[in-house]
């Protein structure tokens, strides 16, 4: 994992770069529908300083990993750096690439429909700065970047204006969570989850026999729950289940003070969504008893002892 001090001095340098403004929205065939903004050279410079103000703030926070219950503060910054995580933001990323050739659009036709933007900076490779859902149309002083022609300007009353702060950034060998939701909804809402989420399952199926019936109620909740899909993807992730079997879930089971007939029945995994939880905590070995009192605890931000 990266410090902070070379992610910042890295972005520093990009930031430093050309710029472009890329806009986009999850397209009716699938993926991002990506759009590339005219702009002047003040909202270059406006879009710069927020890139570079973002950056700063960094020196302030800590790094650590996103594991599937870490639950981000506003001291810390996510990393990811694993080649798996990378690729499931492939569609972001994509802007890095492509941001010179996309075809443009006006100012003018900015709406709502348009569920993120980026800020691509530096050159090959470069970093993304991106923000999800703003910008917003609203007509409220105090904004600065607005619709003027073909082209964003400096404006004292913005029609369309863009938020400062970002809540992810890409570079080619890391991301950057700075907005824990606003990550998390965007993955779901560009269709991030939907692509990814039947290879997370297989982290469980690969191993451990499981009705299509309980694989089909998995699917569903983790579509709209990130904390199931956060789990399932660390499941896959640490592929941990590779050496286990139904006796060793019961064992466990048992262990924990579950019922192990809940999550195993007629010799296969059954998943319950009400009891969704115990059911991913017992499979991700979340759970303990405490040796003083024999309660059973949950344990948070799991990792290997050194």
């Amino acid at each position: 994992m990266p410090s902070i001090a070379q992610i910042t001095a890295h972005l520093t340098a990009k930031v430093a770069q050309p710029i472009s403004v890329v806009v986009a929205r999850k397209s009716t065939a699938g993926g991002l529908e990506a759009r590339k903004l005219s702009i002047a050279s003040d909202a270059a410079a406006a879009f710069r300083d927020l890139c570079q103000n973002t950056v700063d703030s960094l020196a302030n926070r800590s790094a650590v990993g996103y594991t599937a219950d870490a639950e981000l503060t506003s001291s810390e910054v996510f990393v990811l750096d694993d080649p798996q995580s990378l690729a499931e933001l492939a569609d972001l990323q994509a802007f890095a690439g492509r941001a010179s050739t996309l075809p443009t659009i006006a100012p003018r036709d900015l709406d709502l429909s348009i569920q993120l933007y980026a800020v691509v900076a530096g050159r090959r490779p470069r970093a993304v700065f991106v923000r999800r859902v703003d910008p917003q149309i609203k007509y409220k002083a105090g904004g600065f970047l607005a619709i003027a022609g073909q082209q964003l300007r400096m404006l004292e009353e913005p029609a369309f204006s863009f938020s400062p702060g970002f809540d992810l950034i890409l570079t080619a060998d890391w991301a950057l969570v700075l907005n824990q939701n606003a990550f998390e909804r965007l993955f779901r809402d560009i269709g991030l989850i939907d692509a990814h989420v039947a290879e997370w399952i297989t982290g469980i199926t690969d191993h451990l026999p499981m009705s299509q019936a309980s694989q089909a109620e998995l699917r569903q909740v983790a579509l709209r729950d990130s904390r199931i899909w956060r789990k399932l993807r660390e499941i896959r992730r640490r592929g941990h289940l590779a050496n286990v079997d139904l006796a060793d879930v019961r064992k466990y089971a048992r262990k924990v003070g579950m019922d192990p007939q809940t999550v195993v029945q007629n010799n296969e995994l059954v998943f319950d969504p009400d009891d969704r939880f115990s059911f991913l905590h017992l499979l991700n070995e979340d759970l303990y008893k405490g040796p003083l009192t024999d309660e059973t605890f949950e344990a948070q931000r799991k990792s290997p002892a050194p």
